[in-house]
């Protein structure tokens, strides 16, 4: 198994949420985790163009996944998410954090938060793609 380290800048205040980096030593088979979306089980977007609802059926999905790979969210070092309005995302931080908290645990992997004009599936507001560890 790889030693997973979340490192933070030296001498700044560490950033809340989220990690700087994550450092893996050791040999690891990785989870490459495509692009998530609000997919139901029929593959239709619940919540369409609600950011706090489909946030909470991503992370439901990247869960899903996570667990059929054997793997759960404290293996995940790395995710990238995509919005399609950064201020609808800090607007609901509170909600957001919540929600992340339910789905995934205090589990804060290197992130990036991107702001993007369009995602591939109509209605669709936010999609989650990363990395993880078994």
């Amino acid at each position: 198994m790889a030693d997973i380290r979340f490192l933070n800048m030296e001498g700044a205040v560490p950033p809340r949420g989220y990690s700087d980096a994550a450092l893996i030593s050791g040999a690891q088979r990785q989870l490459v985790l495509g692009g998530h979306v609000a997919f139901d089980a029929q593959r239709q977007i619940v919540a369409p163009n609600d950011i706090v609802g489909q946030m909470r059926q991503t992370l439901r999905n990247l869960r899903a996944t996570l667990k059929a790979a054997g793997a759960t969210p404290e293996q995940i070092v790395k995710l990238k998410i995509h919005v399609t309005d950064v201020a609808a995302y800090q607007a609901n931080l509170k909600d957001i954090g919540a929600i992340w908290r339910a789905e995934l645990g205090a589990v804060y992997p290197a992130m990036t938060l991107v702001g993007v004009t369009g995602l591939f599936e109509p209605g669709s507001v936010v999609e989650i793609d990363g990395l993880a560890l078994l």
